[in-house]
């Protein structure tokens, strides 16, 4: 199958991209869980546990802070780079993203939908 192919299937059938930490792990950034599923560290902190419990806000602000210097350095992936370019030429008018590392959107996919938030603002 070739771009031509690719871009074609995308305008006849609108389609939606959905992507995950896969895609940033060669941007460096590690995914949270491994080949067979399993959390590759702790598992993520909920949001019912971040609201109810301070030392749960503390550890994931720790973990945030730490992880913050690996993250605005990275670059994005030739898969970020490919879908930014397709969204520039309308082939793509719609991606969400788990991550929050705004990779999609350093690739020039500026609609990209960040359901996780994003690390580079903090409220």
């Amino acid at each position: 199958m070739t771009l031509s192919d690719i871009a074609e299937l995308i305008l006849q059938h609108k389609v939606l991209f959905l992507t995950g930490a896969g895609i940033s792990v060669g941007a460096g950034i590690p995914a949270y869980r491994t080949q067979a599923g399993d959390w590759a560290r702790s598992a993520p902190i909920t949001d019912s546990e971040f609201r109810q419990s301070e030392a749960k806000r503390q550890r994931y602000w720790a973990r945030s802070f730490v992880g913050w210097p690996l993250t605005s350095k990275a670059q994005p992936t030739l898969a970020h780079r490919l879908l930014g370019e397709w969204h520039r030429r309308g082939w793509v008018p719609y991606l969400i993203t788990q991550n929050v590392d705004r990779l999609h959107q350093k690739a020039g996919f500026e609609t990209a939908i960040d359901i996780h938030g994003r690390l580079d603002r903090v409220y």
